[in-house]
């Protein structure tokens, strides 16, 4: 009885921890509404988090604390976690100006795809038959939202939109690259949070002297969005995540974690509106049929 109450427990965590990653750009777009820049959003979201993910590297479980790293050890991370979470963040930030947060979270599930042609390439790692059909799958499944995305927008301000979020996407990719081979000495929890300081520190400069003092004094409503992306699309979703990834292992965390893309397209059109046509959800349910085979692949 225990074995399946963990078991739902698990899965549970990782399903709302999926969809509360999923809807930072719902979240990003309301408060583009509002007045933010995504400088100032970024450093705001990072700026709320810094406290909590400066406790967690300094108790987290791994032994030794950040005390323990080597001067090697802390330049790797810092490269790698520049990546996945600076480049990364702000380039999906500026996309979310100019494509819908559905199309956005397409192209950034794609991500894994991107990880296996960067192995093959960089790695030597093999190329198997059915990981190809999974890449042709997922890529029909993209045009298919590009499809709707154009005739329901501005096709520049769309291609202008998915190049910066294909620019992040491709950002995190390198990012899990590099901490495959970090991890194991550094830890998850360790990486996690450096990556969480060093972009709370980056952002709150940058947002600093992209906006001086009006920082201080802008409407209401960003600090109050930019809170509860903090909150509930950063801090809670990373705890649940970790909850999720302890109890059920990588592979079945990755095919629950399907439920945040799934959950985008009527969350996106129920509070901002954005057009759910039979392409996009010919386009997401071919992309995540395209995940699901890549990841049936690696087993």
């Amino acid at each position: 009885m225990s074995e399946k109450r963990n078991a739902a427990i698990g899965y549970s965590a990782t399903v709302l921890s999926a969809v509360l990653f999923s809807i930072k750009g719902i979240i990003a777009k309301k408060a583009y509404a509002a007045g933010a820049t995504p400088e100032t959003l970024l450093g705001l979201r990072f700026g709320f988090c810094l406290p909590v993910f400066g406790w967690i590297a300094m108790k987290s479980p791994e032994a030794g604390g950040l005390s323990s790293l080597s001067r090697a050890d802390w330049m790797r991370a810092g490269f790698v976690t520049a990546l996945g979470y600076v480049l990364a963040s702000l380039l999906d930030f500026h996309g979310l100006r100019y494509i819908s947060v559905g199309l956005e979270r397409v192209i950034l599930y794609i991500h894994p795809t991107i990880v296996v042609l960067l192995a093959v390439w960089l790695k030597g790692r093999p190329l198997r038959h059915r990981t190809v059909i999974a890449l042709l799958v997922s890529y029909v499944g993209l045009a298919f939202c590009f499809a709707g995305e154009i005739h329901s927008g501005n096709p520049e301000a769309m291609f202008r939109g998915v190049a910066f979020v294909f620019g992040s996407a491709l950002a995190y990719a390198f990012f899990m690259l590099g901490a495959e081979d970090l991890v194991p000495r550094v830890g998850v929890h360790r990486l996690t949070a450096i990556g969480m300081l060093l972009a709370g520190l980056i952002f709150g400069v940058q947002a600093g002297v992209a906006a001086g003092g009006t920082m201080l004094h802008l409407p209401h409503e960003v600090y109050m969005w930019s809170l509860v992306m903090a909150v509930l699309s950063t801090v809670l979703p990373v705890y649940l995540f970790g909850v999720g990834f302890k109890i059920m292992g990588a592979s079945r965390l990755s095919i629950a974690s399907m439920a945040g893309p799934v959950a985008v397209l009527p969350l996106s059109a129920m509070f901002l509106g954005e057009p759910a046509g039979i392409l996009q959800w010919t386009g997401f349910a071919l992309t995540l049929g395209g995940g699901m085979l890549l990841l049936r692949g690696r087993k």
